[in-house]
């Protein structure tokens, strides 16, 4: 990380302590248009018009209470913007009444709410260190008008630039906010996503259900698209791997080795050798991830065999968004 921020280095650290000071999301617009959204009181986004957005106030003052729970890093990241704590992401109860504080595993509190010993939401979160609204709450979300997605995430689709009959391959479909967008800007392409387990494609084909989204999604390790489905002379691949993730934000902590970084470089350049397999000449990738450092991005995609045509970083103590990276390759 060094190597990307210099001096900047730790400026790119504090800004991972807090979110964004916008909360995004993308309008379904295959389902309903700009009213659903503007009836909850959400802003346009400047650059997308499918994007849009609430602001995240704070960092807010919390009293720290004597009953506290204490839960798992993601939980505490999602409590510190509001969200509700269930069990879960529950690591120690020591609570002697209903009023209770949220405390993350590394002591950090990010949040007091109402304790539910009998149910399945253990903390119904009252106030947080940050405020914004409760996005799984939303029945517009439930229903699909609505898809909780960052605006980093956002650009993926709109580089990967979807034409009428084409066939799109999107290789780490879970949970579907690119492959769905891609569809949602051009339903007359042919999108097809993977994932490896059974599980998570079951989940995903109920949620493209949802969205009225009519992409095909198939177990299968993204790996090996060639050898295990024959699948050749493919227009367009998304490459959104497993990444160390050192851009998403907030953070309460976070420990990576310099092997993990290694071992993701490694598995990443595994879907970049599968999509030149199934690409046609001059076929295009578009990879990203949600982390920042080189050897997870630049180093994947330099590639003899792809002509580099695109590269854009966002950097949240820049750009106000997730740290992120997208790479645009063309097949030679």
């Amino acid at each position: 990380m060094r190597e990307v921020y210099k001096t900047c280095l730790n400026s790119f650290l504090e800004s991972l302590r807090r979110p964004n000071s916008r909360l995004y999301f993308r309008l379904n617009t295959v389902k309903g248009d700009e009213r659903i959204a503007y009836s909850l009181g959400l802003n346009r986004d400047e650059d997308l018009e499918e994007a849009f957005y609430t602001n995240i106030s704070g960092p807010n003052k919390l009293e720290l209470l004597d009953s506290r729970i204490i839960v798992d890093k993601r939980t505490a990241e999602s409590a510190m913007v509001g969200s509700n704590v269930y069990r879960p992401g529950v690591k120690r109860i020591q609570a002697k009444g209903k009023e209770v504080s949220v405390i993350s595993e590394n002591g950090v509190h990010v949040a007091n709410g109402v304790y539910n010993p009998y149910s399945s939401l253990v903390v119904n979160v009252t106030e947080s260190l940050y405020k914004t609204i409760k996005v799984s709450e939303l029945k517009e979300v439930k229903e699909g008008y609505i898809i909780s997605q960052g605006k980093a995430s956002m650009y993926v689709a709109r580089f990967v630039e979807p034409a009428p009959g084409e066939l799109i391959v999107d290789m780490n479909a879970f949970p579907g906010g690119k492959l769905s967008h891609v569809y949602q800007l051009e339903p007359r392409a042919r999108v097809i996503g993977f994932d490896h387990t059974e599980k998570k494609v079951s989940r995903l084909r109920e949620y493209l259900r949802l969205l009225g989204i009519k992409a095909e999604v198939f177990p299968g390790d993204s790996r090996y698209l060639y050898e295990d489905f024959g699948i050749k002379d493919v227009d367009k691949v998304i490459i959104d791997p497993p990444c160390s993730a050192l851009g998403v934000r907030p953070k309460v902590y976070d420990q990576k080795r310099r092997e993990d970084l290694f071992t993701f470089k490694s598995y990443q350049k595994q879907f970049l050798n599968s999509a030149y397999k199934i690409l046609k000449k001059g076929g295009t990738v578009v990879y990203s991830t949600c982390t920042v450092t080189i050897s997870e991005n630049e180093e994947v995609v330099n590639d003899p065999r792809f002509e580099l045509e695109r590269i854009v970083r966002f950097h949240p103590n820049l750009h106000d968004l997730t740290g992120f990276f997208i790479a645009v390759l063309r097949k030679r």
